[in-house]
């Protein structure tokens, strides 16, 4: 027997939407405040239990505050070894939003100057939760954007 599930209403999709934008505009805080390793300002912007799957970190980030702030420390202190940091998230940042929770799909390009000279193309997607009007981030996950399809061996 096959458990039946609420049909999930359709997400709010007009451009113009509050909670759309209210989103977007969090999702920008984030990556200002990354871009000037401001680990405090990011902080803000997440919900106490918010996890992460970094782009550079093998393991998803929980615990709460304490271990996002030593994932941050180190994650901010490697960036900035690695010389100047230049962010664009792509337009448009795609939010769904659903009474008090909302997704947002994006590309990021991301490029670090010399010494560590790095540069690449980020698909995020992050989940946003609204706690007494304000939205937070409740989960973030980061994954290279792929080139392709990898090629199949040759038959035999």
């Amino acid at each position: 027997m096959s458990k039946r599930y609420p049909e999930m209403p359709m997400p709010e999709t007009t451009p113009n939407n509050a909670d759309q934008q209210a989103v977007i505009d969090l999702v920008k805080r984030v990556f200002s405040a990354y871009q000037r390793f401001d680990p405090a300002q990011v902080d803000q912007c997440d919900d106490p239990d918010c996890t992460i799957w970094d782009l550079f970190e093998p393991e998803l980030v929980r615990g709460g505050p304490a271990a996002r702030a030593k994932f941050r420390r180190k994650d901010m202190a490697d960036s900035q070894r690695r010389g100047p940091l230049h962010i664009e998230i792509e337009e448009p940042i795609i939010v769904d939003s659903w009474g008090d929770f909302a997704v947002a799909r994006y590309y990021l390009n991301y490029r670090f100057e010399p010494p560590g000279e790095l540069s690449g193309r980020v698909r995020i997607t992050t989940v946003a939760r609204r706690v007494d009007g304000r939205w937070r981030r409740v989960h973030h996950h980061e994954g290279a954007v792929p080139t392709g399809r990898p090629p199949f061996p040759a038959s035999g």
